[in-house]
C-alpha cells in the first residue's frame, strides 16, 4: 500500500513537473508576430474631443473621381471632419484632366474652404522627348482648373524607370519646368521621398519595424534593386536648393523623423521648406524631448497632417500627443501600429499649437492672403449694411430671468426689427455676453396675451410666441445652432445642417455641463398660457460645451461669429414676425445673418 503510494505521487510530481517544462517551453517558443505586450503602467489618459484651433489636415488621401466621392461618401468625410474640429482637409488625389475636375466639382466647389485638392502629374511617358512640355501644359490647366497644389508619390525615385531600366530620380532636369511652373503660380509642391529608415535596411532581428514589413513585404526597400535612401533624401534637398521660389512641404516630416538634425539643418538653410508630420507620431512620440524642442524652434514650418481617411479617433490621437504631457500611450489608431514602442505627448504651448494646427497652412495655402480664403467661404451678405453687435466680456453668473447681472447694465440693447407682414406693434431687444465657459443672452419685448400652450421641451415651438437665436460660428461649414424658447420656459436646442435639405437634430447626451441655463420673467400678468400680461424677458446661457460640434468654439477676443435674432407672436389669431439681420421669406437664409463680435 504504501509503495503503491510512492509509485502515485511519484507519478503525479513527474507528469506536473513536465506539464510545468512544456508551458516553459511553449512560452519560450512564441513567436515574435504572436508578441503583444500589454502594459501595466497606470499613467493618465486625456480625452480630447477637438483640437485646441481649428485645423487643417494638410496630408490627406479621399480619392478622386464623381464615381467614387458620392454625396454620401463627401458627406460622411465632413460629419468626421465636423465631430473632431477639423476645417479643411487637403486631398492629394486630384489627379488631372476630367478626374481632376470631377474632383474639384465634388469636394472644392461643393464645399467651399473644407477640401483643397491637389493635382497628380502622369509619369506615362517619360522617355519621350516631349514628356516635359506634355505634363508642363497639363499641370498648368490642373491649376486653372482650381487645383491647389502639386503631389509627388514615393514612386518618384523608388519605382518609375526609364526604359533602359534606369530610375527617374527626385532631381532629374526633366522635372525642373514642373517645379518652376508650381512657383509660377505660387502652389506648394508636396513631396514623398523614400521612406521610413528602417524600411532601407535588412529584415532581421535588428529591424525595428519587423513586424510591418512581415506584413507588408512590398514596403522593404533594401538591396540592389534600390536606391540608398541617403541618396535619395540628397536629390530632395537639391530639387529644394534648386527651386528657392517655389514651397515645398516634406511629407511625414521630409521622411527623416529619425534624424530631427538633419531635418533642422534644411530648415535652416531653406526657407521654401516646410514639414507635415503626417503617420509619423509613432517617431516623435518616442523622442518627446527632443520633438518638442523641435516645435518650439521650427513653430513656423510645421504643417499638421494624418494620412488618414477623416476619423476622429484618428485625429484626437493627433491632439492627444501635440497637446497633452500623456504618458506612454499607442497611437496606432492614428494610422496603423508602427513599431514596438508607445509615444508620449509634447504639450505644446497655444502660441505653436495654432501654428501647427491652422496658421502655417493658412500661409502656404493661401499665401498669407485672409482674402483669397474668405472668397473661398460660402457667399455670405457682405457690406456696411450688416448687422453688428459688439459682445462683452464677463465673469460667470446665475441666470435669473431678470437681467440682473452687472454685464448687462453696461451692455446696450439692440433693436429686432418687426417683419413687414407683422400686425402688432409690440417691440422686441436683445443683449449678449460671453465668459469663459459659454455665452449669455437677455430678450424681451412687449406683449398683450401669453399665447403659448406646449408644455414640452422640443416641440415645434415657433407656432406659439417664441424669442429665438441662431448661431453660426465658422462661415466655413454651413452648420450653424438654433435655440427657441418660450415665455412658459420650454426650449428647442437643434444644430441645423446645410448640407441639401435642412433638417435639424437634437444635442446628443443634453444634460450637465452641456445643458442650457434658462429663465423667463413675466411683467404684468401671470406665466399661464393665455393669461394677459405686459411683457416677457427670457434669460439664457449656451455653454461652450454644447457647441463643440461647431467650428471657432470657443471665441477669442477680436473674433466673430454670424448671428440672428427673432421673435414670434401670435396674439389674437394674427401672426407677427420680428428679425434682427433682415431675412426673406425663411429664418434660415444663413448668407443673410448679421455679426457678433467678441471684445
Amino acid at each position: 500500500m504504501i509503495r503503491h503510494f510512492l509509485l502515485t505521487s511519484m507519478l503525479v510530481l513527474f507528469v506536473g513537473s513536465a506539464a510545468h517544462a512544456q508551458d516553459q517551453q511553449d512560452i519560450r517558443a512564441l513567436k515574435l508576430k504572436d508578441w503583444s505586450p500589454k502594459s501595466m503602467l497606470q499613467v493618465k489618459e486625456t480625452k480630447l474631443d477637438k483640437p485646441k484651433f481649428p485645423a487643417i489636415d494638410m496630408h490627406n488621401h479621399l480619392g478622386g473621381g464623381k464615381g467614387y466621392l458620392t454625396a454620401d461618401r463627401v458627406a460622411a468625410y465632413l460629419e468626421e471632419m465636423n465631430q473632431a474640429g477639423v476645417r479643411t482637409v487637403v486631398n492629394l488625389d486630384g489627379g488631372w484632366g476630367d478626374r481632376l475636375k470631377e474632383t474639384l466639382a465634388a469636394l472644392d466647389e461643393a464645399h467651399p474652404d473644407r477640401f483643397r485638392t491637389f493635382a497628380l502629374i502622369d509619369f506615362n511617358g517619360i522617355d519621350d522627348d516631349k514628356w516635359t512640355e506634355r505634363e508642363t501644359a497639363r499641370l498648368e490647366e490642373s491649376f486653372k482648373a482650381g487645383a491647389k497644389g502639386l503631389k509627388f508619390h514615393k514612386s518618384l525615385g523608388l519605382s518609375y524607370r526609364y526604359k533602359s531600366g534606369k530610375i527617374m530620380p527626385v532631381d532629374d532636369p526633366k522635372l525642373a519646368p514642373i517645379f518652376e511652373l508650381c512657383g509660377k503660380f505660387n502652389r506648394p509642391v508636396m513631396i514623398h521621398t523614400a521612406d521610413p529608415a528602417a524600411f532601407f535596411t535588412p529584415l532581421d532581428k535588428n529591424n525595428e519595424r519587423w513586424h510591418e514589413l512581415n506584413e507588408h513585404p512590398n514596403w522593404l526597400f533594401y538591396g540592389e534593386q534600390f536606391p540608398k535612401r541617403e541618396d535619395l533624401l540628397a536629390q530632395f534637398v537639391h530639387v529644394i536648393e534648386q527651386h528657392p521660389k517655389t514651397t515645398f512641404i516634406g511629407a511625414h516630416f521630409g521622411n527623416n523623423v529619425e534624424d530631427l538634425a538633419t531635418v533642422g539643418k534644411w530648415l535652416d538653410a531653406y526657407p521654401n521648406f516646410y514639414v507635415d508630420l503626417d503617420a509619423r507620431i509613432s517617431e516623435l512620440g518616442r523622442q518627446p524631448y527632443t520633438a518638442r524642442k523641435f516645435f518650439l524652434k521650427y513653430q513656423d514650418r510645421i504643417m499638421f497632417g494624418t494620412d488618414t481617411t477623416p476619423r476622429r479617433e484618428a485625429f484626437r490621437i493627433y491632439y492627444r500627443f501635440l497637446e497633452t504631457d500623456d504618458e506612454y500611450f499607442d497611437c496606432a489608431a492614428s494610422h496603423h501600429l508602427q513599431g514596438f514602442w508607445m509615444i508620449y505627448g509634447i504639450f505644446l504651448p497655444d502660441e505653436v499649437l495654432e501654428k501647427v494646427y491652422l496658421k502655417n497652412a493658412e500661409r502656404v495655402l493661401y499665401g498669407g492672403d485672409e482674402e483669397k480664403r474668405k472668397a473661398e467661404r460660402p457667399k455670405a451678405e457682405e457690406g456696411k449694411d450688416r448687422k453688428a453687435y459688439r459682445v462683452r466680456r464677463t465673469k460667470d453668473f446665475e441666470v435669473t430671468g431678470k437681467g440682473e447681472a452687472t454685464v448687462w447694465k453696461d451692455a446696450p440693447w439692440e433693436e429686432i426689427a418687426r417683419r413687414q407682414e407683422g400686425k402688432h406693434p409690440y417691440n422686441a431687444r436683445f443683449k449678449a455676453a460671453y465668459s469663459d465657459t459659454g455665452i449669455y443672452f437677455l430678450m424681451d419685448g412687449k406683449d398683450s396675451q401669453l399665447s403659448a400652450s406646449m408644455t414640452k421641451d422640443n416641440l415645434d415651438l415657433w407656432n406659439e410666441d417664441v424669442f429665438e437665436v441662431f448661431l453660426w460660428p465658422d462661415e466655413s461649414q454651413p452648420v450653424y445652432f438654433e435655440y427657441e424658447i418660450s415665455p412658459l420656459g420650454y426650449e428647442l436646442p437643434i444644430l441645423v445642417p446645410n448640407f441639401g435639405k435642412q433638417k435639424g437634430w437634437l444635442p446628443w447626451h443634453y444634460e450637465g455641463e452641456r445643458k442650457i441655463k434658462k429663465a423667463i420673467s413675466i411683467s404684468g400678468g401671470e406665466q399661464k398660457a393665455k393669461a394677459s400680461i405686459g411683457g416677457w424677458t427670457a434669460e439664457f446661457f449656451i455653454p461652450y460645451e454644447l457647441l463643440r460640434p461647431l467650428l471657432s468654439v470657443p471665441p477669442k477676443a477680436g473674433t466673430s461669429w454670424r448671428a440672428n435674432f427673432y421673435r414670434m407672436d401670435y396674439d389674437d389669431g394674427h401672426v407677427t414676425g420680428w428679425n434682427w439681420a433682415p431675412v426673406g421669406r425663411s429664418f434660415h437664409e444663413y448668407q443673410k445673418f448679421g455679426t457678433l463680435v467678441f471684445e
